[in-house]
């Protein structure tokens, strides 16, 4: 079982109540900081609907990676299904659905990012104007803080039961205003916060909350309930060259899956986080260069997204390491994560986005750069007991 799907016994009673004891019937938003158990919640409440003899229910996620590590906890030790994998689906792959079987051709896919999320949900409603489905009993939307108002439009176009979680702080696409949105548009919205989490080192939590405050209920490192493996760490290496910044990251690696062995085969993953989908391809054959992880990683991302159509988006529990682009890392987790390149980009990302990257890592967070460590990452770390004398 993926360590993402924790058993009743492991959830706080806040969490049980919003899984359990809220009416089937009406709309929820579920606010919270990284780690507290927001998409946990998102899953088992739909799964508890489904007990409720409401079977008719999707589950949307923002990208590929995480649906993928999200089907990855599908399935318990013995085989039992715990949730139809099939009903985990992302925005776009549950929009091009109906386009296909509409025979409906999809946006041009030369339009901007934002730009053609918009216009295929556009497409999506029209599609689903002219050919109505059956409403589905409940709909749970993951990640709401970076949904267009389109896409709200379009979601409660197809539910009168919608089930959103999300966190502000943790907005990827910097156009998008998801929460406000939502609040604005969702008639009778009831909403829930989170207050405690239990994925971060506070190592971790000090130096997210430099970044920037979580919202609603104080700082990660006030709220944090965290039980792992201790101390936790963060170090920054740079500047370097980009060769040297993957030697590096390749001996981190290797002793990571020495030292958190036994979390790994729990389930645990190591992450490599790279600011550009092209990135990927040259820390993957590095690592395979190496005797002792050749075999060990593997690129996540989209069926078909950039060409290539035979690649296999499905999370290999036999591969421990997970090589994603900033945005893949998206509503991810991993016991230690390397960020190379750190500072590529930096003009387009936000605090945010920095802040969704630190947070991703549970225990051990190493960031490289090649020239000046970004300035929301200079702000949020120092290394102490370093005399200038």
């Amino acid at each position: 079982m993926s360590l993402w799907w924790a058993k009743r016994e492991q959830l706080d009673p806040n969490q049980v109540k919003l899984i359990e004891d809220l009416p089937l019937d009406g709309n929820n938003l579920v606010v919270g900081p990284p780690g507290s158990g927001k998409t946990n919640i998102l899953l088992r409440r739909a799964q508890y609907a489904r007990t409720q003899g409401r079977p008719n229910v999707t589950v949307l996620t923002f990208t590929r990676p995480l649906t993928e590590f999200l089907r990855t906890g599908c399935f318990a030790g013995d085989g039992r299904e715990l949730f139809p994998p099939s009903l985990l689906n992302t925005y776009e792959s549950w929009q091009r659905e109906f386009h296909r079987r509409n025979s409906v051709a999809l946006p041009d896919v030369s339009l901007g990012f934002e730009e053609r999320k918009r216009e295929l949900a556009k497409s999506t409603a029209n599609i689903l104007k002219n050919n109505p489905i059956p409403k589905y009993d409940a709909l749970f939307v993951d990640e709401a803080q970076d949904l267009l108002p389109e896409e709200i439009d379009l979601i409660l176009s197809v539910s009168n039961n919608v089930f959103c979680v999300g966190d502000e702080h943790q907005k990827i696409y910097s156009s998008t205003s998801g929460l406000s949105t939502l609040r604005a548009k969702v008639p009778s919205l009831s909403e829930h916060k989170l207050p405690f989490h239990y994925r971060l080192a506070p190592e971790i939590c000090e130096v997210a909350d430099r970044i920037q405050i979580s919202s609603g209920v104080g700082t990660l490192s006030d709220t944090q309930q965290y039980q792992g493996p201790r101390p936790g760490r963060v170090d920054v290496h740079g500047p370097l060259l980009r060769a040297d910044q993957i030697r590096s990251a390749v001996a981190s690696l290797k002793d990571q899956i020495r030292v958190y062995g036994d979390l790994i085969r729990d389930g645990d993953k190591l992450g490599v986080i790279v600011p550009r989908q092209s990135d990927r391809e040259e820390v993957l054959e590095e690592l395979e260069a190496d005797p002792d992880l050749a075999g060990l990683a593997q690129i996540v991302r989209a069926r078909g997204a950039e060409g290539d159509n035979g690649f296999n988006p499905t999370i290999d529990p036999a591969k421990p390491i997970l090589i994603l682009s900033v945005k893949g890392a998206k509503g991810l987790e991993f016991r230690a994560a390397q960020w190379l390149y750190a500072d590529d980009l930096e003009n387009v990302f936000t605090p945010e986005v920095y802040y969704t990257v630190v947070t991703r890592a549970k225990t051990s967070l190493d960031i490289y750069f090649t020239s000046k460590l970004p300035k929301e990452l200079a702000k949020a770390y120092s290394k102490t007991g370093t005399s200038i004398w």
